[in-house]
């Protein structure tokens, strides 16, 4: 029987723990900002590298100081250890999970369909949402190196990494929905809501069948494929188009996926029913709602800057 004192304690300590490194991501980025241009140095006075020295320095420091690894015997006692030994990974098991994130991002992209009619309504603007959701500019170095190297990397350790090891005793559907929804909500950005918690739990599967730098590669598949698409369709009705039919592609796999696999997903679900009261004590987490009223404010600063300076 689960102890439920034990999962709000855990479920406390890690949104402090989501808290304090998207703080220390936010802050270290802007001292690094504001002090590495004084060095005269070019590269240090790029934002972009600004954001690794702090992700980096941020993870460590997470690292430290919280609990990275759940213990075996608490993870027996519990009965959902996960399988040490890992299936072989193969070029179908990467195909598969990347149609699979093609399904993801075209659901991320109906659900965030009426939200942009509404703002657009409201006067608000989305210019940095969207800018942060394509990626940015090909001609831009730095960012490359962070949008498809750093921030997959550091995300999927932090993540999949410490995350997947607080919650993963208390049941794989619980923990993958914990670690997609921390994964979203750090992004602090409406547009970017719904597709990253599809592809966190995704992400989640891939980790836990076959290990985290499979969900690393296939983290770095998927921004490596978004930037160049959004980049290059910019000017190419054909590409748009493209892409378009690649994205119904992967949603009718996913179906298929689904479909086909419905009585034994349902199979494991039933298998976790117990793990719904995990979910209910996750969403009665006070510190839980101090992290999604500090994300959603941030994400709703970038609406109210004014055009013009969303075009610079």
């Amino acid at each position: 029987m689960m102890n439920l004192l034990e999962i709000k304690r855990d479920l406390n300590k890690s949104a402090l723990a989501l808290l304090l490194y998207v703080l220390s991501v936010q802050i270290l980025a802007v001292l690094l900002v504001l002090l590495l241009p004084l060095t005269k140095i070019p590269l240090l006075s790029d934002q972009y590298i600004c954001m690794v020295i702090s992700v980096v320095i941020s993870y460590c420091l997470l690292n430290n100081i919280f609990p990275k690894e759940t213990s075996a015997e608490s993870a027996k006692e519990i009965g959902t250890e996960p399988n040490p030994e890992k299936p072989s990974f193969t070029v179908l098991s990467f195909l598969h999970y990347f149609m699979l994130f093609q399904a993801a991002q075209w659901i991320g992209g109906i659900i965030n369909y009426p939200i942009m009619t509404l703002f657009t309504k409201l006067g608000l603007n989305l210019s940095f949402s969207e800018e942060a959701a394509r990626g940015g500019s090909l001609t831009n170095a730095p960012m490359l190196f962070y949008t498809i190297l750093v921030a997959p990397l550091m995300e999927e350790l932090v993540f999949r990494g410490v995350f997947y090891h607080r919650f993963r005793s208390y049941g794989k559907y619980f923990a993958a929905f914990c670690t997609a929804f921390f994964f979203a909500l750090m992004h602090s950005n409406f547009l970017q809501f719904a597709p990253a918690f599809s592809m966190g739990i995704i992400l989640f599967f891939i980790r836990d069948r076959y290990g985290l730098p499979y969900s690393i590669l296939l983290h770095f598949s998927n921004n490596l494929l978004a930037i160049v698409v959004n980049n290059l369709s910019q000017g190419s009705t054909l590409i748009q188009g493209i892409y378009s039919l690649f994205l119904l592609a992967g949603l009718g796999y996913g179906i298929y996926y689904v479909v086909k696999n419905r009585t034994s997903l349902a199979e494991d679900r039933q298998y976790e029913k117990e793990h719904a009261l995990s979910l209910k004590q996750f969403f009665s987490s006070p510190l839980l709602w101090v992290d999604i009223v500090l994300m959603v404010a941030l994400a709703c600063v970038s609406l109210f800057v004014p055009m013009d300076a969303g075009a610079m």
